[in-house]
């Protein structure tokens, strides 16, 4: 057995051991941990706020500054400066890694449907202001989540390559986790779970990218987005006929809306289709590089896409909302904004000779 063969069987292993052992954490997160008498999880987050009570404030102001580089607000627009800016290779492996994390993320919190630390246990008091970012269901961590997809992502890339990039993002990932329950809004099962699923899908993914590159790539391409449709139309389905348990604060007053939360796991099924079109869409037409664009040229490009992307964001989205149903708003507005971002807009540059990238084989 070549050491090819060896990696590609090792990363098969830690694949099937990280999703079994999500699926694991999930089925006790909706069974056991759900028990009244089931408090471990709390005991250890009450035990970080007393001591977070007694640490200085600049220590807790750290970790309020950290757990922002897990947020979507942080992650997205820094895949679009990795994509625009450093290498245009990577940035495709992590746009398609963090549409599929936020979508599944949004399944997961759907599912499980489990209430924030604070709703379980009144003597759990956020951080800060910690609490304005940790809206709707608990498990497993958003944060968590997609920062894995981002530092995982990295890791996984440029371990071989970049010992120093590959271990800061190792760092920084770990810090992002620790300060959801350093804060109080997390409990450790949330942080975990939205570390091993993301993990597991950024193994799956890299073996899929490296199936696609042999072959038939435009069938395979294909099936992809097929496969992409109509896990995202599966999840549309699940949403709208399940039902969701309302969390009640000490009032009596509902303290989370799920038809909010429906709202967020509608705008993952965008990104994850906006993220799979773009992929097809640059098979069949040439597209921007940063590895073959000038310094110039790299920044311009991110503060195009970025303007480019606000713009959109803040010009369709009431548009839309006076066309389709708010949840179908917002995954369309989601689908536009990455298909801009990540094809038309590369295919535009490339089309005007800005980090122009050859043709793909058909």
């Amino acid at each position: 057995m070549t050491d090819k063969q060896k990696s590609r069987k090792t990363e098969t292993t830690a694949l099937v051991c990280l999703a079994l052992f999500t699926f694991a954490v999930t089925v006790l997160s909706l069974t056991v941990f759900m028990e009244t008498g089931f408090h471990a999880d709390l005991d250890y987050l009450i035990a970080l706020q007393d001591f977070r009570n007694r640490c200085p404030e600049l220590l807790n102001d750290f970790f309020l500054f950290i757990t922002h580089f897990g947020s979507a607000k942080f992650v997205l627009p820094a895949v679009l400066v990795i994509y625009f800016g450093f290498s245009t290779r990577l940035g495709k492996f992590l746009v398609q890694i963090s549409a599929f994390s936020i979508m599944v993320n949004g399944l997961l919190k759907l599912t499980v449907c489990a209430f924030r630390p604070w709703f379980r246990d009144e003597l759990i008091v956020p951080a800060g202001n910690a609490i304005r970012g940790a809206t709707g269901y608990s498990f497993p961590s958003g944060h968590s989540t997609i920062a894995t997809a981002l530092y995982g992502g990295i890791i996984i890339k440029t371990r071989k390559h970049s010992k120093a990039m590959a271990t800061a993002a190792a760092a920084i990932l770990l810090c992002v986790m620790f300060s959801r329950n350093y804060l109080g809004v997390h409990t450790p099962q949330d942080v975990i779970a939205g570390l091993t699923c993301t993990l597991a899908l950024i193994l799956a993914m890299q073996k899929i990218f490296r199936w696609m590159e042999y072959g038939s790539i435009s069938m395979k391409k294909w099936m992809f987005f097929i496969f992409s449709a109509a896990i995202c139309t599966a999840c549309a389905v699940y949403f709208e006929f399940k039902t969701y348990p309302v969390p009640y604060d000490a009032s009596g007053s509902p303290a989370a809306d799920p038809a909010k939360m429906i709202l967020n796991s509608y705008q993952g099924l965008g990104c994850c289709l906006g993220a799979a079109a773009a992929m097809i869409f640059l098979h069949y037409f040439n597209g921007y590089e940063a590895e073959n664009a000038s310094f110039i040229q790299r920044a311009a490009m991110i503060l195009i896409s970025s303007a480019s992307a606000y713009l959109l964001h803040r010009g369709i989205s009431h548009a839309l909302s006076d066309l389709l149903a708010i949840r179908y708003a917002r995954l369309a507005e989601c689908f536009i904004i990455l298909f801009w971002t990540f094809a038309l807009l590369p295919a535009l540059a490339a089309r005007f000779g800005t980090g122009t990238a050859k043709k793909q084989q058909r």
